[in-house]
């Protein structure tokens, strides 16, 4: 066979992303405007200025020479000012226009899984709880019309004429013909208050539902905020502290992801957090256990989530089988079981690299996966790392609280809140996230998702198929905790204590078919409508103040948090009377964390092999 005369060309791409930067920062200036107004600014202004400044200076008029030199020292100065704002633009101010790419893409994802994890929520209900659960979605949106509160109405009670009553109720009541929605309301009311006590034995969420918008308590209401589940941080710390992601639900995973997404989009949540300025031992011991929880569960949320991404990624990539690394496995035996692989992958590297004929892309396929693999093992070998060392100082701060309650004979006093230099002092402050933070933060969460293959229609984060259970879900919630902790430090208990004593935004009229930018609007807008009202943070911190550092909160300290706060008087009476338990719970020592050995050393001179030859 006679060899080819053909000439071989190669075929490379060029990228020339910086000098399209460089054009569009050009086109972006109005050239004739900003060369008008340095000129405007040099002539005229200047000649103006000089001559009314010199002549009432020195009496006299400037010589043609000075009058020269000002005037072409604006001019100069103005084309360099600009010449070096279209450079900026062109180098370094793309990246501001990045960050703003990043936060709404962050944005347009996170809205559109919020609407996914709820079609997932009311999936896990049966029968007549899951057509209750969709009314009450249904009845979460402020732009309801006649007809959708009729079928809501008749989901939820299971009657078609109660439906057809309040629907009839809330068209009157939406034109303002208060006269008929009285009549109304006379004429069904025991019937209504009939079906919602019934109503109340299997759901007692449904019947205040329907209460509330019988009398047209609710119509306003929705959009200064919804209720947040009840006591979700705790429970997505427990699963973080447990290695346990399914300690969380659905709901809880649906908080995680509002809640980051109106921190993104500028809400600030309104906070009470209480100092001691005297010298309360007790207090101080406590808070020192629970600043080591915090940092403990951190860094275990480092480790966990990213053995478990870990064992997702080998799984997805095919190299490996849900049967071989099944989601709800136990952690040492998971991690036993990813290293197993790891070694597969490592002497497959080099069987492959041996043969004669070698696919250029089954070497680039394994190389990228080795890579993805090992920088994961490594991110969950320093997490897991930290963590024996948190929980070596968590264990030191334990044994301190124990002695100081033997010393105390279990009761360590008490202080009463009021006036003085000593005493207790009630902080107001704000969470929420600056634009660094909120860059941050984003940047972190678009690293997770392009490593998870996360998008907004990901429907399979929530699927149960293939062994799943959800786990994708879970550890996306673990992940923005993680994003998170830095900026707000969501681990601690006063943090999560404030965050679950306010309403979340209010996210009934966001659609998949919404654009990105319309859904960052509706973020923005909700955010500064929300009701940011201190009267539950008020009453949460009573309880913790009377149940977990055992404070007599006495008349006076009662009506200061009333007054100041708009804390709801009968409810802080209540927390101040409820019986104490005999003995103070003392949190109980956790399992030793798990040990991760370091990367193997033929896993990385596999990669180091196998990169070598792809490139």
């Amino acid at each position: 066979m006679s060899k080819s005369n053909t000439k071989r060309i190669t075929i490379d791409r060029e990228s020339n992303e910086q000098s399209r930067r460089l054009k569009r920062s050009v086109n972006k200036v109005r050239w004739s405007h900003a060369l008008m107004q340095i000129f405007w600014t040099a002539g005229p202004v200047t000649t103006i200025g000089l001559i009314g400044g010199y002549y009432i200076g020195y009496g006299t008029m400037p010589s043609i020479e000075l009058l020269i030199y000002f005037v072409s020292f604006t001019v100069f100065s103005g084309i360099i000012g600009l010449i070096a704002k279209v450079v900026y633009d062109g180098t370094r101010g793309h990246l501001k226009e990045q960050t703003e790419r990043d936060i709404l893409t962050v944005t347009d994802t996170l809205s559109d899984l919020i609407l996914v994890a709820r079609d997932y929520v009311v999936q896990g209900y049966e029968d007549e709880a899951r057509q209750r659960e969709a009314a009450l979605q249904l009845l979460r949106r402020v732009d309801l019309t006649p007809y959708g509160v009729t079928i809501a109405f008749t989901d939820l009670t299971g009657n078609r004429e109660i439906g057809e009553i309040m629907g009839q109720i809330f068209t009157y009541r939406r034109i303002g013909l208060q006269t008929k929605v009285r009549e109304l309301y006379s004429a069904h009311q025991s019937q209504i208050d009939e079906i919602a006590n019934e109503l109340a034995k299997s759901s007692p969420k449904a019947a205040k539902e329907l209460k509330l918008w019988f009398t047209g308590s609710s119509l306003a209401r929705l959009k200064y905020g919804v209720p947040r589940e009840p006591h979700f941080l705790q429970r997505v710390m427990a699963a973080i502290e447990n290695n346990n992601p399914y300690l969380m639900t659905f709901r809880d995973v649906e908080e995680m992801m509002i809640l980051a997404f109106e921190l993104i989009n500028g809400r600030e949540i309104p906070t009470l957090i209480f100092s001691y300025p005297c010298n309360w031992k007790y207090a101080s011991v406590l808070d020192e256990m629970e600043k080591n929880r915090s940092r403990y569960r951190v860094a275990q949320a480092r480790g966990g989530n990213r053995v478990r991404a870990l064992a997702a990624y080998l799984t997805e990539s095919g190299f490996s089988t849900a049967e071989e690394l099944p989601e709800g496995l136990e952690m040492n035996e998971l991690v036993k079981k990813v290293a197993k692989v790891m070694d597969r992958l490592a002497v497959q590297s080099r069987a492959m690299l041996r043969k004669t004929h070698i696919d250029p892309k089954e070497v680039q396929k394994l190389s990228r996966v080795l890579k993805n693999c090992i920088e994961l093992y490594e991110m969950a070998y320093e997490g897991y790392k930290e963590s024996a060392k948190r929980r070596n100082e968590l264990i030191k701060a334990r044994e301190k609280w124990e002695k100081i309650i033997l010393d105390s004979g279990g009761t360590p006093g008490s202080v009463k809140v009021g006036s003085g230099k000593r005493g207790i002092r009630i902080k107001e402050s704000i969470i929420s996230l600056d634009d660094q933070a909120r860059l941050e933060v984003c940047k972190h969460l678009i690293w997770y998702f392009e490593k998870e293959d996360i998008k907004g229609d990901s429907t399979s984060l929530f699927s149960p198929v293939y062994d799943k259970g959800g786990m994708p879900a879970r550890r996306l919630a673990i992940e923005i905790a993680v994003a998170l902790e830095p900026h707000i430090q969501l681990s601690k208990p006063e943090i999560q204590r404030n965050i679950n004593a306010t309403k979340a935004i209010y996210m009934g009229n966001l659609s998949p078919d919404l654009s990105a930018v319309q859904k960052q609007e509706i973020g923005k807008q909700m955010a500064r409508e929300v009701d940011n009202g201190l009267g539950l943070a008020a009453l949460r911190l009573a309880d913790t103040l009377v149940h977990t550092y055992h404070v007599e909160l006495n008349e006076e300290a009662t009506e200061f948090l009333h007054y100041n706060y708009k804390a709801n008087i009968k409810a802080l009476r209540r927390v101040v009377k409820r019986k104490k338990s005999a003995e103070l719970s003392i949190p109980a020592l956790i399992d030793m964390p798990l040990s991760l050995k370091e990367p193997k050393a033929i896993w990385k001179k596999s990669l180091q092999e196998i990169r070598k030859a792809a490139s």
